[in-house]
């Protein structure tokens, strides 16, 4: 008998798990129930998974009056919602539940949901797909060998992407820090989940400088207007045109957002027209220097470790492309990371490049095998949570982000990290 499964949240990350559970594990699961907020969503999805209206929900709390209903539950709802709908998710009786990263930016919520995961027997999976694609699972496999010998300091930078943070972080669900988390949460929690994960031992302490230093008024050029098709007389020249990015652009020159018009617009089917008018009156189409986000465009993050080793993570949100690199020093050696391409060098010795396979761009590869892991689990395939990012791993790279804010609005004072 196939595994059922629920789906709260039905945004891009809900639908593209949903995605992965019916493509690739359909002979073992099956989508059994959909909550989501709004009605439009449910109407696109539900049918694509033959949920009937009767396991269509239109609120957390209609879902959860029916106790029980499926055997696992992913939660993909939006940053400022997954606390109480994880809370609620453990004490209706769910054994294992599957959330989308950041738990939460209020320390005592995100431990909360740690302590009744531990109390109820509850697997409460985060969403760090980093640390399951092959690339950055090679890096720790290489770092565990002691190849490179202990480790002395990485450096590791996220490239947002000009285009993407603009998407995101500017425009979109993640401006604000009020209503979702700050952007070294919500971006970067993966970076410190990785950065904690290579290291291996209990941070001490932590420092951050950031800002939000260009998407602001004082940069808007002149002749700019609140809404980019509003007759703005710097579209020319503004590389962040909402027209050229969301319809304009063609399919060479395009970055992805271009083709998210469901986030655009709401709709899974859309037409021209639904796409323009989305653009010229919704949130993305709004000017990048006359909105209303408030969250970091560039933040830096000194962190030190109980066994001597550091850390230092930049963020940024002008690189042309979206890519991280990592660099990490140790004691005999060191590898070099850039975008999918690894090298290995040691000191005294050879260099040697390292096979890390295809890798999907984005999350993809990572989100796959998330999917692949939460399935073995489901279908009681293994038992072995060693390499599972539950709660438990989370509260680390958490702490430290937020620790990395108290800094910042702090004018970078360290942070000791046992009385954080």
């Amino acid at each position: 008998m196939k595994k059922k499964v629920s789906v709260i949240g039905l945004g891009n990350r809900g639908t593209e798990y949903m995605g992965f559970l019916k493509y690739f594990h359909s002979s073992k699961v099956e989508i059994y129930a959909l909550c989501d907020i709004r009605r439009q969503a449910l109407d696109d999805i539900a049918p694509k998974y033959s949920v009937p209206e009767d396991r269509q929900f239109m609120s957390p709390a209609d879902f959860f009056a029916r106790g029980v209903i499926s055997d696992a539950l992913i939660i993909a709802t939006q940053d400022a919602s997954h606390y109480e709908i994880a809370k609620q998710a453990i004490l209706t009786g769910y054994k294992l539940i599957l959330l989308e990263k950041p738990v939460s930016g209020v320390k005592a919520e995100y431990t909360e949901l740690r302590d009744l995961a531990r109390e109820n027997n509850v697997i409460l999976i985060i969403c760090h797909v980093l640390r399951y694609s092959n690339y950055y699972g090679k890096i720790k496999q290489i770092i565990s060998s002691g190849a490179i010998g202990d480790i002395v300091t990485v450096n590791h930078t996220e490239n947002v992407g000009y285009f993407h943070f603009a998407h995101s972080f500017v425009r979109g669900n993640w401006r604000d820090e009020f209503t979702s988390t700050p952007s070294i949460l919500a971006k970067c929690c993966h970076d410190i989940d990785l950065i904690a994960w290579f290291v291996n031992s209990p941070c001490v302490s932590v420092s951050s400088v950031g800002s939000l230093k260009y998407f602001c008024k004082d940069n808007a050029p002149e002749g700019a207007t609140p809404w980019c098709m509003g007759g703005c007389k710097a579209k020319k020249s503004c590389p962040y045109d909402a027209e050229k990015l969301y319809i304009t652009d063609p399919f060479w020159k395009a970055k992805f957002i271009k083709y998210m018009k469901r986030t655009l617009t709401g709709k899974a089917k859309n037409t021209k027209a639904d796409v323009v008018n989305a653009v010229k009156t919704g949130d993305y189409g709004r000017c990048v220097f006359l909105a209303d986000n408030n969250v970091c465009d560039n933040q830096l993050v000194t962190m030190v470790f109980e066994n001597g080793a550091s850390a230092v993570l930049n963020m940024n949100g002008f690189s042309h492309k979206m890519f991280r690199e990592c660099h990490i020093i140790g004691t005999k050696g060191e590898l070099v990371g850039y975008g999918n391409k690894l090298k290995l060098h040691i000191f005294g010795g050879k260099t040697k490049k390292i096979n890390t396979g295809f890798i999907p761009s984005g999350h993809v590869e990572g989100d796959i095998r998330l999917i692949s892991g939460f399935v073995k689990i489901l279908c009681g395939e293994t038992s072995d949570l060693t390499d599972i990012t539950t709660i438990e791993a989370t509260v680390t790279s958490h702490d430290i982000a937020l620790a990395a804010e108290q800094s910042r609005k702090n004018g970078g004072a360290q942070v000791l990290m046992q009385n954080f």
